[in-house]
């Protein structure tokens, strides 16, 4: 079963998830019974989005020994102690997958601080960046706990990689601040440069999980701060030209994007009507939640059930909620979502008014 820590949809026909898999193992030589292990495995798999074809399918302890982790058993109830299928050592932590044009993968490993390329030919290990047993040199940086690995270019000399480095995972720190990284692999030198670090601004962030980092069309950097609830824009350069944060400090951000959003949902639109006395004027209140092409409201109202309709006012969107009030009393009243051309989207349903 799927977990939440991956869903990339690639070309609308393939789709990449995670799955965080327990299983059986001897874990003897960590003191746990023979018999008695559980380790959990990262597993990822490619599946047809029309058929439900697993394409490809790859699972971490097929490649990777459980001593590239520096996640203790034990560390924590997160962790697991390997004593059952429920509370599995955690020791590899799978959080992204994403697939190069040539159809190799990439995938990024919180618990072993290691960022894998994976060959889709037959699942070995093609090269490892970071961890206890890099291949390369890292060459004035460094980096742990890291989520959202993805590919950025690739030749037969170089591949350039983009990160979000959380530097820490609240036991083990690498780094005083998270940041969003772009990086560079010489595979002549077997050396990684960094290109660029994007920091929050002021004294920066400590995200201990979570988090993201996005390379918009103009080429700025869009970084979702992951276990803070910020969000932050920068310039290629560096500068920050957007930072903002959710009201709750406690709330968490796996992953934030920045892009053009349209929707027309296929639920109709909301209307609540409201008056103080039968004789009283109606106050009208219209929302459409997840629409964003409306641009204004037609309101109506009717005196009784058998009456038609009769058209009230136009009014220019107010953002979420639009409110309309009414200079006589209606009985029931209905709203019309329109489009900036003036086309009709959709109504509302009748809404019989409500005296309060």
């Amino acid at each position: 079963m799927s977990d939440m820590h991956e869903l990339n949809v690639l070309d609308d026909e393939s789709v990449l998830i995670t799955v965080y898999q327990p299983r059986a193992y001897d874990l003897t030589s960590y003191g746990i019974p023979a018999g008695d292990g559980w380790v959990m495995d990262g597993v990822f798999q490619e599946i047809n989005i029309t058929s439900g074809e697993v394409l490809f399918q790859w699972a971490s302890l097929d490649h990777v020994p459980l001593s590239e982790t520096y996640v203790p058993l034990r560390l924590n109830p997160i962790v697991g102690d390997g004593l059952s299928n429920t509370t599995a050592w955690d020791y590899f932590h799978i959080n992204s997958v994403d697939k190069s044009d040539t159809g190799d993968y990439l995938i990024s490993s919180r618990h072993t601080s290691t960022i894998y390329k994976i060959s889709g030919h037959d699942g070995s290990l093609t090269w490892q960046l970071g961890g206890k047993n890099s291949s390369f040199a890292l060459v004035d940086y460094n980096f742990s706990s890291q989520h959202d690995a993805r590919f950025r270019e690739l030749n037969e000399t170089h591949t350039i990689l983009s990160f979000f480095d959380n530097g820490s995972d609240d036991h083990r720190n690498t780094s005083s601040t998270s940041a969003g990284m772009i990086v560079s692999i010489d595979h002549r030198t077997n050396t990684s440069n960094a290109l660029s670090r994007f920091e929050a601004p002021g004294e920066g962030l400590h995200s201990t999980s979570q988090g993201n980092m996005q390379v918009l069309p103009n080429g700025n950097i869009f970084i979702g701060w992951g276990s803070n609830p910020y969000v932050s824009e920068h310039t290629p350069s560096g500068s920050v030209v957007y930072f903002a944060g959710l009201k709750d400090k406690n709330a968490m951000n796996y992953r934030a994007f920045k892009g053009n959003w349209k929707s027309t949902p296929f639920t109709p639109p909301s209307l609540f009507a409201q008056a103080s006395s039968p004789n009283g004027q109606v106050t009208l209140w219209a929302s459409w939640n997840g629409a964003t092409d409306y641009q204004s409201w037609k309101f109506y109202g009717k005196k009784s059930e058998s009456d038609p309709m009769e058209f009230l006012a136009s009014v220019p969107r107010q953002g979420f909620q639009t409110t309309f009030t009414s200079s006589q009393f209606y009985s029931y009243a209905l709203a019309e979502a329109m489009s900036g051309d003036g086309s009709s989207l959709m109504n509302t349903t009748v809404a019989t008014v409500v005296l309060s």
